[in-house]
């Protein structure tokens, strides 16, 4: 049983932003549907772990534009788990056009069991048969983030909206990346011209919550930490 997934899309209307190329947020959205989708023919989608009572977290993203597609244009869309540790599975992604990479990403996922709220072993959940492979679509590592940014400016605050609460009840992953672009004009989000970026979910955020934003200028890149009214990190991204 082949481990990949892909099929050919077209960037549409709704997945693109102000510069009328594909979003960011759009971006990491389109992974995640593609990942449902491999997830679903492999019968181990959410509908599928719902009923083993099980739950997919993602725990990392990592995402790398080389050429964001506009308005219009043709891709293929492929996606790929890798050989999984004990409790967490990375998963590839690669957005691409006539052979050339437009987009690549990762995500570290993870099951969680919703009667013991502990992390099942990942390996159980494949499908027998399914040839798991080592390839990555990005050469970068995750890397570990020091202590939550909240010595830097406030970038913004954001409160967490109906619009923004998944099947889980908490909020959606990309949600945290459409409240973290927002926090930005349009002129400055295109002047940002970003090409990396990885994100740590730390903590579930709810309805009504209101996120405050830090930013803070480092060596090679910009860190944000999206902390909750607790005073606990929700988020911690990086980009360049």
């Amino acid at each position: 049983m082949a481990s990949e997934f892909s099929k050919k899309i077209r960037i549409l209307p709704s997945q693109c932003d102000s510069s009328g190329k594909l979003g960011i947020p759009d971006t990491a959205a389109l992974f995640m549907d593609v990942a449902a989708d491999h997830s679903d023919s492999l019968g181990i989608g959410q509908r599928d772990l719902n009923a083993r009572g099980g739950f997919w977290l993602t725990v990392k993203t990592m995402l790398r534009f080389l050429r964001r597609p506009a308005l219009g244009e043709s891709a293929l869309l492929a996606t790929w788990p890798e050989v999984p540790d004990k409790r967490r599975c990375l998963r590839d992604y690669m957005l691409s056009s006539n052979g050339e990479t437009l987009c690549c990403g990762k995500t570290e996922w993870a099951v969680l069991d919703m009667a013991t709220g502990r992390l099942r072993h990942v390996d159980s959940i494949y499908p027998e048969g399914l040839e798991l492979t080592d390839r990555s679509a990005m050469s970068e590592s995750f890397t570990r983030f020091e202590d939550e940014t909240t010595d830097g400016e406030v970038l913004g605050r954001y409160t967490v909206l109906s619009t923004d609460i998944d099947l889980g009840g908490h909020m959606n992953n990309v949600a945290y990346l459409r409240a973290f672009a927002s926090l930005f004009s349009s002129a400055e989000w295109n002047r940002i011209d970003m090409h990396f970026l990885e994100i740590w979910y730390r903590a579930q955020c709810f309805e009504g919550e209101e996120l405050t934003a830090y930013r803070k200028a480092k060596e090679t890149c910009t860190e944000v930490s999206f902390i909750k009214p607790d005073g606990n990190c929700a988020l911690q991204l990086r980009y360049n």
